[in-house]
């Protein structure tokens, strides 16, 4: 690996990011609101697409966001997600939609000139003015900065086509761009018998329609990728587009979740799939600074653990996945939203003081209250979100808190913990 984080980087950081006045709308530590945004998704909804529900496909449909820090003051959150027409003939729905957090309004980018119906698109995901299709994007949502070669506002990355045919490619999308504002990242997988399409498998085959779960590395430039079941590799994704393959981490990866701890310099994959009910979960974990990997587990109550498909009365499936789960520097441990609770509880999964390679690591529930005092009239409890909150639960660095949307009529809901 060409470069490694140092801890000074890690610091530098976090002396930033804290230095900053934080809005009078961010709640106390401890504490979660309403986003006081001054629309809703439902009020941009574009002439194009004349479906009421057609703004609620980037929260329903399987999908979600990343975090554009470029993209103003204090940033904005992206959502993209659609497919799981019900026919050919109906359009797919593609737009990225924006939360600023600095104007307070919610827009529409990167439309297509007309609707595309889903049966119009060709072999190679492409509609016929070139925009491509518009998938279940689960995990698989990254920013692109623009010190990486996005754009000035900040590009969205989309990572393959979830549930689809469509050979494996990663999308740009351009979010200064009201129409179009599409490209694809050039690729280079040289491993590969076909290094120009992105594959999983030691055979050569480009895997089709992959489930993407990836990992932005500030340090390295680039994006870990690993998918939803049996595979050979976990791919690192250079800036540039060139792939690099590592050795599988977990293998059969059912559910699970990716989370890059920065200052460890550990990359870890946190399995999900069938388990009986109390046990522990299995930890994958590669040590960036010397390859070595490592087998681990996990204490405390399992978050998200329910029913699985094999028809069993008693919960024994774990979707760690759907949680939204990712490392927060600033934190020091990794942070998710379980949604099997009710309301949803904030989970936190902490790593050991001494040997995080090799020592379990702890999960844990996170109390959180409504913040009365500064948003009197907000949703007094955490909301869920329909189909799973996958990557739209996103640590907002400005705000020092995470924020989701769940709804096109809705306030999104900003949660802060210390």
């Amino acid at each position: 690996m060409a470069q490694t984080l140092s801890n000074s980087f890690v610091v530098q950081v976090q002396e930033t990011r804290a230095a900053r006045p934080l809005p009078a709308w961010v709640p106390p530590a401890g504490y979660f609101a309403d986003v006081p945004m001054l629309n809703n998704p439902a009020d941009v909804r574009p002439a194009i697409y004349g479906a009421s529900d057609t703004m609620n496909s980037p929260f329903i449909i399987w999908g979600g966001s990343a975090i554009l820090r470029d993209y103003s003051d204090l940033g904005a959150q992206a959502y993209y997600s659609g497919g799981h027409e019900s026919s050919g003939g109906l359009p797919n729905v593609q737009m990225s939609l924006i939360c600023d957090f600095s104007s307070l309004t919610w827009s529409v980018k990167n439309l297509p000139l007309s609707a595309n119906i889903s049966s119009s698109f060709s072999s190679a995901g492409l509609a016929p003015d070139s925009t491509p299709y518009n998938p279940h994007t689960y995990l698989g949502l990254q920013e692109m900065p623009s010190g990486w070669g996005g754009s000035a506002k900040g590009t969205l990355v989309s990572f393959f086509w979830a549930g689809s045919g469509y050979p494996n490619k990663i999308n740009l999308l351009d979010v200064s761009k009201e129409v179009n504002g599409y490209s694809q990242l050039a690729t280079s997988q040289p491993a590969n018998a076909e290094p120009t399409r992105i594959s999983f498998s030691g055979n050569g085959r480009a895997s089709a329609g992959t489930y993407p779960i990836t990992v932005m590395d500030e340090s390295r430039q680039g994006w870990w990728a690993a998918t939803n079941g049996p595979v050979d590799f976990t791919l690192f994704i250079s800036q540039q587009g060139q792939i690099t393959q590592y050795p599988a981490l977990g293998g059969n990866t059912q559910d699970a979740a990716l989370v890059l701890c920065q200052s460890l310099n550990l990359l870890v994959m946190i399995d999900g799939g069938y388990a009986t009910t109390n046990a522990p979960r299995t930890l994958y974990i590669r040590n960036l600074s010397n390859g070595t990997v490592t087998g681990n587990t996990t204490v405390g109550r399992i978050p998200n653990l329910g029913f699985g498909y094999d028809g069993s009365t008693v919960p024994n499936y774990h979707r760690a996945g759907s949680m939204g789960l990712q490392w927060v520097e600033e934190l020091g441990c990794v942070v998710g939203l379980d949604e099997s609770t009710v309301p949803p509880s904030v989970v936190k999964l902490s790593p050991p003081l001494d040997s995080p390679a090799t020592n379990p690591w702890t999960w844990s529930v996170v109390p959180v209250k409504h913040w009365v005092d500064g948003n009197p009239n907000g949703q007094a409890q955490l909301r869920s979100v329909q189909n799973s909150v996958w990557s739209k639960f996103r640590w907002v660095p400005t705000l020092r808190a995470f924020v989701y949307g769940t709804g096109k009529d809705r306030k999104p809901q900003v949660i802060r913990l210390a």
